[in-house]
């Protein structure tokens, strides 16, 4: 007698490479083994996606999920089971300000995720210092193959030292993912506002031009076509940006780009009414920086979106109300990545639903050497999916989330399609907004 197959996915419309297919899956030993119109076996357990979009599980390749000096505002129970309800089945998690720079403090945290996590998760190396370099093939060796760089303070490289950065990197075929903004013009503008005696919230932003990314960004790509290095470049907010990203393409160097949902829904305007609540770095730019942003993703000049999740409390973000300089510097996000992405990009017509999962899933696997395990649905990649209701209407709430912090930036904000199932390698761990998976279920991606 033939063995039942663990799971069969029926009814669906698969986003698969080649397209939207209706058909259905089997699921074996936590791995697809089977994609087919119809008639697949029967197996222990079914799941009737009643015509639902079912496509591959979201990777948010930029997440602050853990500092031990910060486990009060989030940590890697909390911050995956947002992602799970959210329908992100790998996050690559980065330090926030505890260095992760050493073999030894690596595999304590891949000790402490496989313990804790509910998804499946790789890490980043950083944030990187000239004295780290030396440690890159070490770190190579447990599997982590990205190393974060900043070419600002508080950890900014300066140019001599990023071009070494690149070189070791490269010859370990690994990835520098750089957040580029310009020192010397972030220092002087800050020095400037400083001495206006300005607290309020514009005040940040004004603190940190447009000009700072693109002067940032243009050296970044000169060194990566210089050492032939592979660079992804964090967060893009400006049309600068855009250009310089899409000209650097066209001359075929080593480059890809993300952006976030937060550059392309919040404009600096925002901030005069979330204050505080929206302090990043990056920060917020120009509607017409959203424009070029929106238009970049969908043509793939923007590769992927990511979040950049780094919540803070609510007492450390309130602080910023008298002095923006005091408030906490971030927002949370994975949560919200998918139904965000769904809503105002696949149901307003701006991104087209192979395209969302091509910037979701696909893209992100590819860059950070996890295809095709992750990222795609066919046979032999592991089974994370998540199936998509896109007529689902919903309101934004912290109350309805997962977060530590306990507030969003996206409150009462009104979306189509939503994620109503999270599979994580074949086991369910979030339905129509609950998680039920369990910590320790996640494992460590070796890439």
């Amino acid at each position: 007698m033939i063995p039942l197959v663990e799971l069969i996915i029926r009814n669906a419309r698969l986003v698969l490479p080649e397209g939207i297919v209706r058909g259905e899956l089997a699921v074996d030993k936590g791995e697809i083994c089977e994609i087919a119109t119809g008639g697949l076996q029967k197996a222990d357990r079914e799941i009737n996606a009643k015509n639902k979009i079912v496509m591959p599980g979201v990777i948010d390749a930029h997440a602050h999920l853990y500092d031990p000096l910060y486990v009060h505002r989030e940590d890697f129970s909390t911050g995956t089971a947002a992602a799970a309800a959210g329908g992100v089945t790998s996050v690559i998690a980065m330090p926030l300000d505890t260095p992760m720079l050493t073999p030894k403090t690596l595999k304590k945290i891949i000790r402490l995720g496989k313990k804790m996590s509910l998804v499946d998760f790789a890490l980043h190396a950083g944030n990187m210092t000239t004295d780290s370099i030396e440690n890159i093939p070490s770190i190579s060796s447990l599997g982590v193959k990205s190393f974060k760089a900043f070419t600002c303070a508080p950890y900014g490289l300066g140019e001599d030292a990023l071009e070494e950065l690149m070189l070791v990197i490269k010859k370990i075929n690994g990835i520098a993912f750089i957040h580029a903004e310009d020192d010397k013009i972030l220092r002087e503008k800050t020095e400037e506002i400083l001495k206006e005696g300005r607290r309020d919230p514009l005040a940040h932003i004004e603190s940190r031009p447009s000009e700072a990314e693109e002067k940032a960004v243009k050296k970044v790509i000169e060194l990566a076509e210089k050492t032939g290095c592979k660079v992804h470049l964090a967060h893009i907010t400006t049309r600068q940006g855009v250009g310089l990203v899409e000209n650097a393409k066209a001359k075929r160097i080593q480059l890809t780009a993300e952006t976030c949902p937060h550059y392309l829904l919040f404009t600096k305007e925002d901030m005069l009414k979330q204050g505080p609540y929206l302090k990043m770095n990056p920060t917020l730019k120009m509607k017409e920086d959203c424009a070029a942003l929106w238009d970049a993703l969908a043509k793939g000049t923007i590769d992927i979106l990511a979040t950049d999740h780094a919540p803070g409390t609510k007492d450390e973000k309130e602080a910023g109300w008298k002095d923006i300089w005091a408030a906490q510097i971030g927002i949370p996000g994975v949560e919200t990545l998918l139904p965000l992405a769904l809503s105002e990009g696949v149901a307003k017509g701006r991104l087209t639903l192979e395209r969302l999962v091509d910037s979701l899933c696909t893209r992100p696997a590819q860059i950070f050497g996890l295809y095709p395990r992750k990222g795609v649905i066919r046979r032999g990649s592991d089974a994370d999916l998540v199936l998509i209701d896109l007529k689902k209407e919903t309101t934004i709430t912290a109350e309805k989330l997962h977060y530590k912090v306990n507030w969003t930036p996206y409150e009462g904000k009104k979306i189509k399609g939503m994620p109503v199932m999270t599979l994580s390698r074949g086991v369910v761990v979030a339905q129509d907004g609950e998680v039920i998976g369990k910590p320790g279920h996640g494992q460590f991606l070796v890439r």
